[in-house]
């Protein structure tokens, strides 16, 4: 694993939960670096379950909760828009 990856993740306790503010769509990517996390957004009936190795980028504007499942390593990124092809 990549160290400098580790400096900037974040962890989240087992059973903790963290809401992240989606001011636009296409805002954030969460990638789990270790345990599991439970992801989900406003108006959005998904389930989104990360394991080690896995993303998500948010795909809309409002409210996202992130709960850990176990204990947790992550990173938030910014996303980038997704691009139209000419």
């Amino acid at each position: 694993m990549n160290n400098d990856l580790n400096l900037d993740s974040r962890t989240l306790a087992k059973g903790r939960i963290r809401r992240i503010h989606e001011t636009r769509p296409f805002g954030h990517r969460i990638e789990c670096l270790s345990g599991a996390l439970w992801i989900t957004q406003d108006g959005d009936s998904r389930d989104i379950v990360l394991a080690p190795g896995d993303s998500f980028s948010f795909d809309r504007a409002g409210d996202a909760l992130i709960s850990a499942l176990d204990d947790s390593r992550f990173l938030l990124l910014e996303a980038c828009a997704p691009q139209v092809a000419h």
